[in-house]
């Protein structure tokens, strides 16, 4: 992954990830920890939610996570596509100790602790340029130099 993408993900600690069922959408806030090892964020829910239950019956979620602003030229946000799941055993409470380093305040040791595996990533970087973007998809070569992979267009 890009560090300029994976730099974005680690400033950040707040998400919206949408889910479907019976093609209809339910979006749900929460906090969450970048885990850039394993390319993936780490949130907490309660399997009694309405996303959980979701998530369930289909693991494919999508997101957005940006820099609020209004001038044109601040503009920076992620829009991503992965697999959410549940954790358990080792890898859920290696997850929750990560979390827990950066966000415990928002940690509820009853909760389930979850994961979503980044599949694909797009940034919008207008401090790059006008419509500056950069793509990531999982399987990709590591990439040395972030400005190789920028895509403007007018």
């Amino acid at each position: 992954m890009q560090k300029r993408i994976a730099n974005f993900l680690n400033k950040k600690y707040l998400c919206t990830l949408s889910v479907t069922e019976n093609n209809q959408p339910w979006a749900f806030a929460c906090f969450y920890k970048f885990d850039e090892a394993n390319c993936r964020l780490i949130y907490i829910s309660s399997e009694q939610t309405t996303h959980s239950k979701i998530v369930h019956k289909n693991p494919k979620v999508t997101s957005t996570i940006f820099s609020p602003t209004r001038f044109h030229s601040s503009i920076q946000g992620i829009q991503f596509l992965g697999t959410a799941n549940r954790l358990s055993g080792e890898d859920a409470q290696t997850a929750k100790e990560l979390y827990k380093a950066e966000l415990k305040p928002y940690v509820d040791d009853e909760l389930p602790i979850w994961e979503v595996q980044l599949e694909q990533v797009r940034l919008i970087d207008n401090s790059l340029g006008k419509f500056g973007k950069m793509k990531w998809k999982k399987g990709d070569p590591e990439v040395c130099d972030d400005f190789q992979t920028i895509q403007k267009q007018e």
